[in-house]
């Protein structure tokens, strides 16, 4: 029997591979996204890290058993200690300026996941999070086998490509086939579509944003 998380990933090839095609995806591994659009995206993106550690906040609380619950409670901590510092110590290096109005669309992703969290039940959060956790995994890991020059680039991709974010991925993926109703496949596989779409859409921001400013 093919397991339910496979099913949600076969409804969903062609948004996942949509996403995978992404222009700032293809950037990221042959060297052409622009490094104005790359310092926008740490900046989105760092504001969304400190909404998934709340996103994983209301999981742990849904969490339907203690093994679940202390797991979570490590993502957490992880994305506290080691992804948030990463992001600061990036923008020192960079010398990355912070004070970018948001776009609609990143606003849109974050308040859209957090809505999911706030609303949705134990195995809706973790679909969710696994659209975001997959995809970045499934793409960093193809990177990181590319000459990424950038050494700031190539330590966000290989952040996302180690072994530790590879077992948070598989974990949200075995969490939907142990505690996920197979009457539910539409249901989260329209939602893990849902979330494909707003990654998708958070990831041409930086894009459109960095092109708007280089025409002002």
């Amino acid at each position: 029997m093919t397991a339910l998380s496979d099913l949600i990933l076969e409804d969903n090839a062609e948004v996942l591979q949509r996403m995978l095609d992404h222009p700032f995806v293809r950037g990221i591994s042959d060297g052409t996204l622009p490094k104005p659009a790359y310092h926008r995206y740490l900046i989105y993106e760092r504001d969304f890290v400190e909404t998934a550690i709340s996103i994983f906040a209301y999981a742990t609380a849904r969490a339907p058993d203690l093994n679940a619950k202390s797991w979570l409670i490590d993502v957490q901590q992880s994305l506290a200690r080691d992804q948030l510092p990463y992001f600061d110590q990036s923008f020192k290096e960079l010398a990355v300026a912070t004070d970018f109005p948001r776009p609609p669309a990143v606003d849109a992703f974050d308040e859209g996941m957090l809505t999911i969290a706030e609303q949705g039940d134990f195995s809706e959060i973790v679909t969710a999070m696994f659209a975001a956790e997959w995809m970045y995994w499934t793409w960093c890991t193809h990177a990181a086998s590319t000459s990424i020059a950038d050494p700031h680039i190539r330590r966000w991709v290989d952040l996302h490509a180690e072994p530790a974010f590879k077992a948070q991925a598989l974990w949200l993926k075995n969490a939907i086939d142990r505690y996920a109703l197979p009457e539910h496949r539409a249901r989260l596989s329209a939602l893990f579509g849902h979330v494909t779409e707003l990654e998708i859409a958070f990831h041409d921001a930086p894009l459109i944003a960095d092109a708007e400013a280089a025409n002002a």
